[in-house]
């Protein structure tokens, strides 16, 4: 699958950033580094960023540049941040998540003190397949997968892949970015970018008073 590409001449006129604004923020890890893609040009090389991608970044940046220093955003854009926990009941209170998905999920996994990160941010998948109208049967395997094989605060660059052919489903975890084929007799039911949605979660955990 072909990204969607912007080169850096756009970024800069679209956004209003700097070019020193934006390698400073390449230097300290907040702007990957993967995501500066060389690419051949009539001019020689000129540098390329995943569209969709940058541009959400940078604008989660600039909101949050005057609360944050440079130091704090990297942390916070860091595929390794501190760890993050919450407790049951208050992650019940803000109402991040919906009762089903909650009730759901923390049937699977004992929960002792508090709720680690990367459980939320299943539990957050699991709310967004849930409205797909997948079976609970097949929730209930996604989840304790995504437990077992997925920790998302040492390995965020990757994406969820929901596969069905016929009443069954298979779950992947595939490297960004991915390619892959299968039968016709099977249909992909979801793609999900979960570097994405553990930096949307961070911003969520963020945003939301008393968290």
């Amino acid at each position: 699958m072909e990204t969607d590409l912007i080169s850096k001449k756009e970024v800069l006129e679209l956004t209003g950033i700097s070019y020193g604004q934006l390698y400073r923020w390449k230097r300290k890890n907040i702007i990957p580094e993967s995501w500066f893609i060389k690419k051949s040009s009539y001019t020689g090389q000129e540098t390329f960023f995943p569209r969709e991608k940058m541009l959400a970044r940078i604008d989660t940046i600039k909101e949050m540049k005057d609360g944050y220093s440079l130091d704090e955003l990297s942390d916070f854009f860091s595929p390794n941040p501190t760890k993050i926990e919450i407790q049951e009941e208050e992650l019940r209170s803000h109402n991040i998540l919906s009762e089903q998905t909650m009730n759901l999920c923390t049937s699977l996994v004992p929960v002792k003190n508090a709720i680690e990160f990367g459980d939320i941010l299943n539990m957050m998948i699991i709310e967004k397949v849930r409205k797909l109208q997948v079976p609970q049967k097949d929730q209930k395997t996604l989840f304790l997968f995504l437990h077992e094989k997925f920790t998302p605060l040492k390995e965020s660059s990757l994406e969820l892949i929901g596969i069905r052919k016929g009443t069954s489903y298979v779950w992947l975890l595939l490297p960004l970015p991915s390619d892959f084929l299968v039968d016709h007799m099977a249909q992909v039911v979801l793609r999900f970018d979960l570097q994405q949605m553990t930096e949307e979660l961070k911003i969520t955990l963020t945003n939301t008073k008393g968290i």
